[in-house]
């Protein structure tokens, strides 16, 4: 009898922890060296994307979000993991919500455009997903655009997407 609440009193535990630390971080390391030393010089009060990611969080009443994976950016919008340093890629898992918060770095400026393209993608598949369902979310989405900044690409969907683009951009730049 005992021992059988302390597994269930272990896996509570276990399972609140996993709540609690939201999205992972989604970086990839980098080399070592004075190249790396002089673009930190440039980003040293710059935050993390999870770091800006959770701060979203606390400040604005999300609506059921999901981080998704590198398989899944990769299968749905052709997006390489591989040319990010790091992400958060998050939408609700709730169908009738359009609500999506995307914010990537990328390794390679050049990428830039092909991102641009592949989240353009996710803007038309909400539009087409809620146009003739749910007029409100419909609109929500075409107010949406993706922004990009240095080598910073992101995307919000959100009837808070002003005040999630005031936190992306003071936290990252």
């Amino acid at each position: 009898m005992r021992k059988s609440k302390y597994i269930k009193t272990v896996a509570a535990l276990a399972a609140a922890a996993l709540i609690c630390t939201g999205c992972s971080d989604k970086t990839v390391p980098t080399t070592s060296g004075t190249e790396q030393s002089t673009t930190l010089n440039s980003e040293e009060t710059a935050k993390s994307i999870e770091e800006v990611y959770q701060e979203i969080e606390q400040t604005v009443s999300l609506k059921s979000p999901q981080c998704m994976d590198d398989d899944f950016i990769s299968n749905y919008y052709g997006i390489d993991a591989a040319a990010l340093e790091e992400y958060v890629f998050s939408m609700s898992e709730d169908a009738a919500q359009a609500e999506t918060v995307i914010i990537m770095k990328v390794k390679n400026t050049d990428d830039l455009e092909t991102l641009t393209n592949c989240l353009q993608t996710v803007v038309d598949e909400k539009k087409n997903e809620m146009e003739n369902y749910i007029p409100e979310q419909f609109a929500i989405v075409e107010k949406s655009k993706v922004q990009t900044k240095d080598t910073y690409i992101w995307l919000v969907i959100s009837d808070s997407a002003d005040a999630i683009t005031d936190i992306i951009e003071s936290g990252l730049f």
